[in-house]
């Protein structure tokens, strides 16, 4: 064999080995049908009262997801278990179980792209109101008056729209009604767990407090659209896992930041 042979022949062996330009990308991870326990950060910035300053403060919650299979293709019902907010500077504001428990379930279309990548999965946006009712929760403007006959009282304490608790310099509970946009943007793992960014934003108005100063002096929020600190993870669970065991178990459900 010569080596003009020689050489012809090596280059088409190393010519087999390497994927044409054309050539389809390794097919993604396949979501899977079941129980998911799901863990989010969402980012805000706050205008502080009176020295308007802004202060970033993260929000996380956890939730579980039920992915499911129709004729229509996957959907996934979601519903919020806990919600936790850092602190704004020396106030700490607290979102307590009747709260969270006035947060709807809502379903959603999942779609999956076999073709991979990091928007392979994307679970469409849902709005949420809490503390009024809107007939375009999308669109309509918020109640900004507690007697608007809109406002409702979903956490039944009595009180205007949803209460959130407040520990600080003032002391009390601010009375709000609040919109949320949530959907997510991601791509499912070789674990089965699914991961990526949160999508949607909100906004809230204040109704009324328990004191002056502190509706006065209540913080304006403004989403932080960066996605690297607007993230989410699911991850498969057992068929009977509860929102219980998910807050109680969350160190060993979720990995570690």
């Amino acid at each position: 064999m010569n080596q003009t042979v020689r050489t012809t022949i090596l280059c088409l062996a190393l010519l087999a080995t390497r994927p044409f330009a054309g050539a389809a990308q390794e097919p993604a991870n396949a979501v899977t049908p079941g129980l998911y326990a799901g863990r989010q950060y969402v980012s805000n910035r706050a205008l502080t009262r009176p020295s308007n300053r802004y202060l970033r403060v993260r929000t996380t919650s956890f939730l579980l997801h039920r992915v499911g299979q129709s004729e229509a293709g996957l959907t996934v019902e979601s519903r919020y278990c806990l919600v936790e907010q850092e602190p704004l500077g020396r106030v700490r504001t607290s979102l307590g179980s009747e709260f969270v428990a006035a947060m709807p379930a809502w379903e959603a279309p999942l779609t999956w792209n076999p073709a991979g990548g990091d928007e392979a999965v994307f679970v469409a946006e849902h709005v949420m109101v809490l503390g009024a009712r809107l007939d375009e929760p999308a669109g309509d403007p918020l109640p900004t008056d507690r007697d608007d006959s809109r406002v409702t009282d979903p956490d039944g304490d009595g009180n205007p729209g949803v209460t959130v608790e407040v520990e600080g310099f003032v002391s009390g509970q601010v009375y709000l009604v609040q919109r949320l946009v949530r959907g997510f943007l991601g791509a499912a793992r070789s674990d089965g767990s699914i991961a990526g960014t949160v999508i949607g934003a909100g906004d809230q108005v204040v109704i009324g407090a328990s004191n002056a100063i502190l509706k006065t002096f209540t913080p304006q929020f403004e989403h932080n659209p960066d996605p690297k600190r607007n993230t989410f993870v699911w991850v498969p669970v057992p068929d009977e896992t509860t929102c219980e065991s998910v807050v109680a178990g969350r160190d060993q459900i979720f990995p570690k930041d």
